[in-house]
């Protein structure tokens, strides 16, 4: 459907008027075509100012032009409703090229976008949309890094949970990773692991006791690690 968006201000007044074509091309996501050829897409999720039955009506019952084309008329801040929408679909979709390639973090991949040069606003409402799919998961993405890190590191908690919170982990959703990860995963085993590694630098008990410490293991652990070895 072809449409000419007709700007106005709140007491009425015609400001400038746009021909677009705006087509619906997948449920809740609108193509808007401009007559200069440009294009943009929305997602009605990010409008504020309208919702998506507003603008379904709005296009069944806009009125005719005298070129034949249709007249949808909006205000200013509709209108710029509409344009804040099409940059919050645009950092969706470069924050879903991001999660097909490996799990993100909303802190690590908000900065991500920012240094793209997308607007702070924008970003922010593709990351909440995001979330509320299950797209974008800190919880998920805190397990999943905890495997990965594992693999060639051996650490306890205290340094895990510290290297968490460095990656933008909010508290409360690091501290049910980490049980999570431990309930599978013993501690005291990833501490025996790292002091194997850490004998061949030819330490005294002391030194390897620090050592454990700054790799985040507790006290506790680590004489029940030195007591099982003698």
């Amino acid at each position: 459907m072809v449409l000419l968006v007709q700007k106005r201000t709140c007491s009425g007044v015609n400001m400038a008027n746009i021909q677009c074509c705006i087509q619906q091309t997948s449920p809740r996501v609108f193509r808007v075509t401009q007559e200069a050829g440009s294009a943009f897409f929305l997602r009605t999720a990010y409008l504020n100012q309208l919702d998506e039955k507003h603008l379904q009506q709005t296009l069944q019952t806009s009125s005719s032009c005298k070129d034949g084309t249709q007249a949808m008329e909006c205000t200013e801040e509709e209108y710029a409703d509409i344009l804040q929408a099409s940059l919050a679909y645009a950092a969706e979709q470069m924050a879903m090229a991001y999660l097909a390639r490996a799990e993100q973090c909303r802190a690590g991949l908000f900065r991500k976008l920012l240094h793209k040069g997308l607007e702070k606003a924008a970003v922010t409402q593709a990351l909440d949309y995001l979330e509320s799919c299950g797209y974008l998961d800190d919880e998920r993405f805190a397990g999943a890094w905890l495997r990965t890190r594992a693999i060639h590191n051996a650490e306890g908690k205290t340094k895990l949970s510290a290297e968490l919170a460095a990656r933008g982990i909010p508290h409360d959703t690091a501290t049910r990773a980490l049980e999570s990860f431990f309930s599978t995963v013993n501690e005291q085993e990833l501490c025996q692991r790292a002091l194997r590694k850490l004998r061949r630098q030819k330490k005294s008990e002391e030194q390897l006791f620090l050592l454990l410490r700054q790799k985040g293991f507790s006290a506790a652990t680590i004489k029940q690690v030195f007591q099982e070895e003698s």
